[in-house]
């Protein structure tokens, strides 16, 4: 995917299109109610952060790049799951499908900590901090000058 590239010449809203067209399940979430605009504001944090959407290493590193590195709040983060009916044990439960067990969910979790430290000194390194809640003027920038202009250096797949 071409969004995961540091300097891709997409626009945020068309790595937001390319994003959402190699998933085909997920809807288009095009903001029309309160649930669709949590899911978009967060497909946008894939494509501007680079990180791969519904695996364990994409969606830690998103998480905490949000977390550290936008204006979302911590309690904001908690009201996505009761907003959305995002359960927590649901994603574990298919994180534990996919690895067999929690033991080896956790395993790949405390596999993933260099990442997450380096996810945490990059989102310090941000000049600015992403705005989650309002970022319709950045659609028509590149991916290249968004992430020029905000600091934010992707992680090689």
């Amino acid at each position: 995917m071409k969004y995961l590239s540091q300097n891709s010449e997409l626009t945020l809203r068309e790595g937001l299109k390319e994003y959402t067209a190699s998933h085909k399940f997920l809807n288009e979430n095009d903001g029309h109610d309160d649930v669709s605009q949590w899911f978009r504001n967060h497909d946008v944090t894939h494509v501007i952060f680079g990180t791969r959407p519904f695996s364990l290493r994409g969606e830690s590193l998103n998480d905490i790049w949000t977390l550290l590195g936008s204006n979302m709040k911590f309690k904001e983060y908690l009201q996505f799951f009761k907003t959305t009916g995002v359960s927590y044990k649901t994603v574990m439960k298919g994180y534990k499908k996919h690895y067999g067990s929690m033991f080896m969910v956790y395993l790949m979790m405390f596999a993933y900590i260099p990442d997450m430290l380096l996810t945490i000194y990059r989102s310090f390194k941000m000049s600015k901090e992403w705005d989650w809640h309002s970022h319709e003027e950045y659609f028509d920038m590149s991916l290249k000058d968004l992430r020029k202009e905000f600091n934010i250096q992707v992680f090689r797949s």
